[in-house]
């Protein structure tokens, strides 16, 4: 007999947190999509647009991991638990809303500016997901805090967002998406590529 909770109850404590990601995921589609019908009223930036695909990997990246909470003993489990694994998702998705705001009614929406007002929120939202996924994974995963090379590319993202948050403009985000995104896609290559 085997200690872990049984598929049907991972399951069950995997419902909220997909419910979190899908509305993230669909916000974010749905925020392309309005942008994109209404062009001729929305200035996009290259910042905002590399940083909406890093988010959307961020997403599916939450996602693929959360498989590896299939093997947290059950005894580990709680109400508390589940309210701590929503956190990280509800971090992204406060990211993405930062990131893509509504458009306006009759105005156009510059998402450049965009980046300068929301800047800090936003890379302390990214910050905070960060730092709970490398707890969660140690916590939850019992994984060790000195994995290499996962907590390195953890650790260059806790610097990447700490200067976002510290210099909040859409110059810094457009340098910081430049190293990100490939950054995220080594990441994901290298270290989350199979599941465990």
């Amino acid at each position: 007999m085997s200690d872990t909770l049984d598929l049907g109850a991972f399951k069950h404590v995997l419902v909220p947190i997909g419910v979190v990601l899908g509305l993230a995921v669909a916000r974010l589609v749905n925020a392309v999509s309005t942008y994109v019908q209404h062009r001729d009223r929305v200035r996009v930036s290259f910042a905002q647009a590399v940083w909406t695909l890093a988010i959307f990997l961020l997403f599916v990246g939450q996602w693929w991991i959360a498989w590896g909470l299939r093997n947290v003993e059950e005894t580990r489990w709680s109400f508390f638990t589940l309210i701590f694994l929503l956190v990280g998702p509800c971090l992204l998705f406060l990211a993405s809303t930062l990131l893509l705001p509504d458009l306006p009614a009759e105005d156009e929406l510059d998402l450049g500016e965009t980046l300068d007002r929301i800047g800090r929120p936003f890379f302390l939202s990214l910050l905070g997901f960060i730092v709970w996924l490398a707890v969660a994974e140690s916590w939850l995963l019992r994984e060790p805090w000195l994995v290499f090379p996962k907590r390195a590319f953890q650790g260059a993202g806790v610097v990447i967002f700490a200067v976002g948050a510290v210099f909040p403009s859409r110059r810094v985000a457009a340098w910081l998406a430049a190293i990100a995104f490939p950054l995220v896609i080594v990441a994901f290559a290298t270290v989350r590529a199979k599941l465990a």
